[in-house]
């Protein structure tokens, strides 16, 4: 079994490489930033590179936010890995998600009558209305005649009730 199998076994998930064109973040540690550079991603957490010039501004016992690609994530180091030239390679656990959601939209007839017609069952009745109006519009003699509607509409609900008025008569 090669090593990189074994890691994703050990931890039980898979770790995804970052392309460098999405990898810019920005830790902060209180009121300090450091610009740092995300190598890996997973489903619990980043591994981060962190250049010499950054490194002195991170202190471990502070909540750390990591701010990446529009998401601002609260993160706690677990391993520090000090390379030669300098850098700083950490490992960092995501705890919970601090990215404020986006607001909620709300119709044109919950702003105009307020707050009891935001449930969706009144955007169907106010279409329903809608429809009801149009056809009412449609079947009247001075517009439905012009637009040549007016006639089928009136049949169709002459026909209507006389099919409802058979089948009650003959229920009853």
């Amino acid at each position: 079994m090669t090593a990189e199998k074994s890691e994703t076994l050990e931890a039980g998930f898979f770790r995804c490489p970052v392309q460098d064109a999405q990898s810019k973040a920005v830790i902060r540690v209180g009121r300090r930033k450091a610009t740092v550079t995300v190598q890996e991603t997973s489903i619990d957490g980043f591994t981060v590179l962190v250049p010499p010039s950054a490194s002195g501004k991170l202190k471990v016992g502070r909540p750390w936010l990591l701010i990446y690609q529009g998401a601002r994530i609260e993160v706690h180091p677990q391993w520090f890995f000090n390379s030669p030239d300098g850098r700083v390679q950490m490992g960092l656990r995501r705890l919970r998600d601090l990215t404020p959601p986006e607001p909620i939209r709300r119709s044109l007839l919950a702003r105009c009558a307020g707050k009891r017609y935001e449930d969706p069952s009144y955007a169907a009745a106010v279409y329903g209305g809608f429809v009801l109006m149009l056809f009412s519009l449609l079947a009247l003699p001075g517009l439905g005649d012009t637009l040549g509607t007016s006639q089928r509409i009136q049949n169709a609900v002459r026909w209507l009730i006389n099919g409802l008025d058979y089948q009650i008569n003959q229920f009853l």
